[in-house]
């Protein structure tokens, strides 16, 4: 599979380290969407595989070639979940409440990994209130239906957040 998807990779990686040189941030080269000419037309059987694979391809480059320090300021500071959470709270007056409201309006517009993000900031705030923990399993078990047949990794992360159990794969004979 690897051998069928090399062209397609090599392509992947001119095009990432192109944006990397650029001064493109790794959420900017993801949504990109980035597909190699001819894959959608001439060999449908690699989208899959090609599609499995390139985030986290996209994601190595990335951390391989810009280091600690990122074009869009991202590892100077040293601000934690508490400390994001303190803004949001103390400084712009958001209660437990609204957060959560937040949460469950980003995730009916299907943007699961921003409302994760925000839990992440209410839970270090709050702990894991009755309401967030409800709004917890909402956002997972859609994070999970979303990467459910694509990546097998995010499945594991988020169905291991809420505590869902994963299904044992069959002992082959």
């Amino acid at each position: 599979m690897l051998a069928q998807l090399k062209t397609d990779l090599s392509w992947l990686r001119d095009q990432v380290l192109t944006a990397i040189r650029r001064g493109d941030t790794r959420a900017a080269i993801h949504q990109a969407n980035l597909i190699p000419p001819g894959l959608l037309t001439g060999r449908a059987d690699a989208l899959l595989p090609y599609l499995i694979l390139r985030e986290h391809v996209i994601d190595r480059l990335y951390h391989q070639n810009v280091g600690y320090w990122q074009a869009d300021l991202e590892g100077l500071d040293h601000l934690s979940d508490s400390d994001r959470a303190e803004l949001l709270v103390d400084y712009l007056g958001l209660s437990e409440k609204q957060l959560v409201r937040a949460v469950e309006n980003i995730a009916a517009d299907g943007k699961y990994e921003l409302a994760a993000s925000l839990l992440e900031l209410a839970r270090a705030r709050f702990g894991r209130t009755e309401s967030i923990a409800k709004a917890e399993r909402l956002v997972y078990l859609k994070l999970m239906e979303k990467y459910q047949n694509t990546d097998p990794f995010k499945y594991i992360l988020y169905s291991a957040k809420i505590g869902a159990q994963t299904p044992a794969m069959a002992a082959s004979k």
